[in-house]
């Protein structure tokens, strides 16, 4: 019996300069991505991606140790904190990852896909409220999206009707740890959620509603519209709950539209506008250290008021922290080789934003160099946050991380794929 298989996938090197912080400001990423995919037997098919990184430069939570140390609060470190262990590359597993291993089985009218794999779903550009393994990708153009471990079916009875489902499994296996004589966890400490989509194809428009369930107690209702007239536009929403009463509750809504000219080889724009009730009103009342990608102290202090006593019965991390916020792409393509690309993220209530402009030209048909920048702008507000945010006190001893925190970051890549 034949097997058809193929191997692809990219090397890549990045670099990135932080402009104006503690420490040193450059990290070099070089990477490797190779891809296999081999079909065994008819409606068949199985894929892997594995992903070797290695990292020089900039540890920042080796930096802001240092700095801390050499502060006013070093002095008491050793006798008040505990060190926390950093990222190092210790074993293979640091720098060696699988990103995808997944078995499709192809049926007529029922497909199904098991293992770790891309959940992409939402029809909007920067935030998706549908997408409920989300990650906002639009501020780092080059990363690849984080695979989840599931079992997926795609169900289409007719040309107009598909139901998606599955049921995922998070890498975080700790509470299997936790209990003792190889009893099973409490239901709402078990990895486990599960989700749908149903979509309907009527009238030049997608009609989807979505929901989802994790064992932790959080929710979501929804559902997602796409259709065009004369441009092209999305409605995606719903509402995000919490059984335990941890994370906020409420309304998201992205609403979008887009339009393409062909001037040079093609000009794209699009506009989103998102509202989001789980965030706060008020920017004075924001929570910075909620936000990922916050500094993070790689102590742990007794006195100190920046201590996290219980994990548990603390919110999740946010991607944003306000209600209001509009969004906007322009692509601009030309000469067959040449991309230039900005995204622009403003927070409406306290007027402060995020700028990713991209440069990328396409040498051949396996060279592709890219050259951008994350720029935060505005006077004060999420994404350009207040300095007295970044104290960090124990004791009668203060001092400030607002070092940490780029003016920008200027980003340069060159991938190879084979």
């Amino acid at each position: 019996m034949d097997m058809d298989a193929e191997l692809a996938g990219y090397a890549e090197v990045r670099g990135m300069y932080m402009v104006n912080v503690e420490g040193t400001p450059w990290t070099a990423i070089e990477k490797v991505r190779p891809t296999f995919s081999i079909s065994p037997a008819p409606r068949v098919k199985a894929y892997a991606a594995v992903e070797g990184t290695l990292v020089e430069g900039r540890d920042t939570a080796d930096e802001v140790a240092k700095f801390l140390e050499a502060g006013p609060l070093g002095p008491d470190l050793e006798e008040y904190c505990t060190h926390n262990e950093t990222y190092q590359f210790e074993d293979v597993h640091d720098y060696l990852t699988v990103e995808r291993l997944y078995v499709d089985f192809t049926g007529e009218k029922v497909d199904f896909r098991v293992g770790r794999q891309a959940v992409n779903w939402g029809s909007a550009l920067v935030f998706h409220p549908t997408d409920l393994y989300n990650e906002v990708v639009a501020s780092e153009p080059w990363r690849e999206r984080k695979g989840v471990n599931a079992v997926r079916a795609n169900i289409e009875p007719t040309p107009w009707l598909q139901t998606v489902a599955l049921v995922a499994l998070d890498d975080d296996l700790s509470a299997f740890e936790k209990t003792e004589d190889g009893a099973l966890p409490e239901a709402q400490d078990l990895p486990f959620s599960g989700a749908v989509k149903v979509t309907a194809k009527k009238w030049e428009t997608d009609w989807s509603a979505v929901g989802s369930y994790q064992m932790d107690g959080h929710w979501f209702a929804g559902g997602d519209l796409r259709g065009t007239l004369g441009v092209g536009w999305w409605v995606e929403g719903g509402y995000h709950g919490d059984l335990r009463a941890i994370d906020p509750e409420g309304a998201e809504v992205v609403a979008g539209v887009d339009y393409s000219i062909p001037v040079l080889d093609r000009v794209y724009f699009a506009a989103e506008y998102r509202y989001d009730g789980t965030g706060v009103a008020d920017p004075g009342d924001y929570d910075y250290s909620l936000r990922s990608g916050s500094v993070a102290v790689p102590y742990t202090c007794e006195t100190a008021e920046t201590v996290n006593t219980d994990p548990a019965k603390e919110p999740s991390r946010r991607t944003t922290l306000g209600q209001h916020y509009v969004d906007g792409t322009v692509n601009i393509a030309f000469l067959d080789d040449w991309t230039v690309s900005t995204v622009a993220i403003v927070n409406v209530a306290d007027g402060t934003g995020l700028v990713v402009p991209d440069v990328a030209l396409a040498i051949g048909e396996r060279w592709k160099v890219h050259v951008g920048a994350q720029i935060p702008f505005g006077a004060e507000g999420e994404f350009a946050p207040p300095d007295e945010n970044f104290d960090v006190t124990f004791g009668a001893n203060t001092t400030n991380l607002a070092g940490f925190v780029p003016d920008a970051t200027v980003n340069t890549w060159v991938r190879y794929s084979f």
